[in-house]
Order: structure tokens, then C-alpha cells, then sequence
């Protein structure tokens, strides 16, 4: 049983070695696409790299030795600022410079120069333990952070399918359990807990590269920082008493925006003659809902009336004249507002 751990360990560490190096093939043309990309492209070459040396420990005697080992394995600590950098550059486009990546890099970086310098094991495991302290504190900022820029981008945008961020926190949890792993591989070996690192990262790094392509990304005027503002202060620090809510409606109802997928709260604000501050805290603080879920009630009102009608519609056409810039996108938001797909809603009506 042991001898097939040990087999099963490396061939998924050979094959996330593999994916490792074609994903940077494959992200190669695509690195100038944005700075998100350009990171992504590069964490690939470092990922594979990181993959590439563990294959030293193949050589007969340095997995026995120390030192050699220690140093390797201290290397690996640079997974996690990395891991930080692509997820902060993804929250918030721009925020990764020159300066910051040296900067969140350098403890890791002088770590392994101590233990190089003087191979202590207590500041082999002081590295160590700072690694997983670190990952943690970055873990929580992901989640934070980009909760408060998912409320942001609902509240400003009522096509989010490429916008929203939700994505991160599920890919962020699961890196986490990797250096979870990763740390309790350090004190205690174990084959499958080895082939279930490697498994899991190939998991996730495909999960992302998959959504980074799809996302697009936004730069928002005055959003230069990882966390974005809880609410919007208008010029005045009070909140007016909206004489736009009216024509807010009526430019729903009779002119009926909500027609258009890619429409803003700006555009919004602008035709009925107000401001996106005051319009994103009307919705805010008087209706209790996004500018994203307000929009889309409109759209399922649409959606509802369509499916309910004699007309011989697709479910893709309805999603396309009720304002919805995809069918998926459709039919989650039915879903979720109505408690039922649209697919059984029409059934009902067919059966009548």
C-alpha cells in the first residue's frame, strides 16, 4: 500500500508539473491582455518551476540530506505572497506594482537567505509557521475585500456575469487548504496527503485560469485600493429626499432600460437627472436592494410576462428580450427571484 502512495504522489506531482507548463504556453499570447493576465502567466512559469526542482528529491541521496531538503522545501514558502499578489491584482486592477511585490516577498525571501546562511531548525520552522500565519491574515483580506467589491460592482452594474468576483473566495479556500496540507507535510510525510496536494492545486489553478479568462476587467473611478468604501458619502453628507424615485419608474416602466444588458447606474442617474450617489443610496438605504437586483426585477417582470403568453418563444430568445445578456445569467436570476427555473414556470403554462 505504501509503495502505491508513494507511486500515486509521483505521477500527480508529474502531472501538475505538466499543467503547470501548458498553462504558460497557453497564457502566453494572452499576458498583455491585462495585468491580472500578465500575473497569471507568470505565477504558471514559478508554479512549474516549484514543481521542476522538487525533482531533485528523485537524485539518490538529497532527500537525505537536510540541509538540501530544508532549503527546497523554504522555496516553496514564495507560493504564498504570490498567491496574495494574483488575488489582490484581481480585486482591485492596478493595485500590484514593482514595489509591492518586493515588498510582500522580501520576509519569505529572507528566510530562506537566514537558513542558507545558518541552517537552524528553528528558523527553518519559524518559516514555516510564518507561512501559514501569512496565508491565513491573506485569506481573510481575499474574503473581506472582495465581498465589499462584489456589493460594489452590484450596486453600479446590472450585467455581472464577467464582473463579479464570487470566484475568488471559492478558489482562495481551497489554496488555503493546500498550504494547510503543505504545512503538515513538513513534519509528517505522507504519500497520499502528497498526491492530495498536487491533486487539489491542479483543481484550483485550472478553476482559476478558466474564470480569469472570462472575467473582464473594470477600472472604477476611485477605487485604486483593495477595499472598497461600505457606502458612498454624497457632497452634502446628508441623503436628499430622491424627488427622482418617480422617474426613476417611469423611465423603467415606459422608456423601459432594463432592456439593455449592459446597462449602468451612471446611465440611470443621467436620464432621470441625478447623480449615481444619490441614485445607488436610494436604492440603498430606501429600497433595500442593489442597483443589479432592482434592474432585474424589472427584467423578470419581462421575462414572466412573455412566458406566460401564446407567443412560441426559446428560453434563449425570452432571456434576450428581457434584457438578460445570457442564458445562464437568466435563468439564475429567475431562479432566484421566482423560486423555480423558467423552464418548469413555461411548463405550467403549456399544460393549461
Amino acid at each position: 500500500m505504501n509503495h502505491f502512495s508513494e507511486n500515486l504522489a509521483h505521477f500527480v506531482h508529474g502531472a501538475a508539473f505538466m499543467f503547470f507548463i501548458l498553462a504558460s504556453i497557453q497564457l502566453y499570447p494572452l499576458r498583455y491582455r491585462s495585468n491580472m493576465m500578465r500575473l497569471l502567466f507568470y505565477s504558471m512559469i514559478f508554479l512549474a518551476f516549484l514543481e521542476f526542482k522538487d525533482m531533485g528529491f528523485l537524485i539518490k541521496g538529497v532527500w537525505y540530506n537536510p540541509y538540501i531538503t530544508s532549503i527546497t522545501m523554504s522555496t516553496d514558502m514564495l507560493y504564498v505572497p504570490l498567491m496574495a499578489l494574483f488575488f489582490f491584482e484581481v480585486i482591485s486592477p492596478g493595485w500590484v506594482t514593482l514595489r509591492r511585490i518586493i515588498g510582500m516577498s522580501m520576509p519569505s525571501v529572507l528566510f530562506i537567505i537566514a537558513y542558507i546562511i545558518y541552517p537552524s531548525a528553528v528558523i527553518f520552522k519559524t518559516a514555516m509557521l510564518y507561512a501559514l500565519v501569512f496565508g491565513t491574515v491573506i485569506t481573510v483580506i481575499v474574503f473581506m475585500a472582495s465581498s465589499r467589491r462584489d456589493n460594489y460592482i452590484k450596486n453600479n452594474f446590472s450585467d455581472i456575469e464577467n464582473l463579479s468576483i464570487s470566484w475568488v473566495r471559492k478558489a482562495i479556500t481551497a489554496l488555503y487548504i493546500c498550504l494547510v496540507l503543505w504545512t503538515i507535510l513538513l513534519w509528517e510525510e505522507n504519500w497520499l496527503s502528497d498526491a492530495a496536494y498536487y491533486a487539489i492545486s491542479i483543481i484550483v489553478w485550472t478553476y482559476i485560469y478558466r474564470l480569469s479568462q472570462k472575467h473582464s476587467v473594470i477600472e472604477m473611478p476611485n477605487t485604486s485600493g483593495l477595499f472598497m468604501p461600505k457606502t458612498e458619502k454624497n457632497e452634502y453628507h446628508e441623503i436628499p429626499n430622491f424627488p427622482f424615485c418617480k422617474r426613476l419608474r417611469e423611465y423603467m416602466e415606459n422608456e423601459r432600460m432594463f432592456l439593455n444588458p449592459k446597462l449602468t447606474l451612471t446611465e440611470v442617474a443621467t436620464a432621470i437627472g441625478t447623480n449615481r450617489t444619490y441614485l445607488s443610496e436610494y436604492l440603498n438605504n430606501d429600497l433595500g436592494t442593489t442597483f443589479y437586483e432592482y434592474v432585474n426585477g424589472f427584467r423578470i417582470k419581462e421575462a414572466c410576462s412573455l412566458l406566460s403568453s401564446n407567443e412560441r418563444k426559446t428560453l434563449a430568445e425570452i432571456a434576450e428580450l428581457s434584457g438578460f445578456n445570457s442564458l445562464s445569467t437568466f435563468n439564475r436570476a429567475f431562479i432566484k427571484s421566482i423560486g423555480e427555473t423558467p423552464a418548469r414556470y413555461l411548463k405550467k403554462y403549456q399544460t393549461k
